[in-house]
């Protein structure tokens, strides 16, 4: 896992380090299971939404587009632009880029 998403989501820890596991091989998909720490369990739901956002803009950043399971092929162009990201409704409003 990319360490630096972790850091970039305020409240999650390094330790111990994230990991991830390969929990299925589907059919249309693998499905995989990130772990990550952090030291108040009040607040796991806004913190996985921020990872969330943050893993989605990575892949952005890489140039992997996340498609779903019963798509026929890849797109010619990209379907989000980088200024695109996180834009509302997906936007967090108290999230500093």
């Amino acid at each position: 896992m990319n360490a630096a998403i972790p850091d970039r989501t305020a409240g999650l820890s390094n330790k111990p380090s994230p990991f991830v596991l390969e929990k299925e091989l589907g059919v249309f998909a693998v499905t995989y299971e990130l772990n990550v720490y952090c030291d108040n369990a009040q607040a796991m739901l806004p913190l996985y939404a921020e990872l969330h956002r943050n893993i989605l803009d990575e892949f952005n950043r890489c140039g992997v587009q996340i498609m779903v399971p019963a798509y026929e092929g890849d797109p010619h162009e990209r379907k989000l632009a980088r200024e695109d990201w996180n834009t509302a409704p997906t936007r967090n409003p108290t999230r500093a880029d």
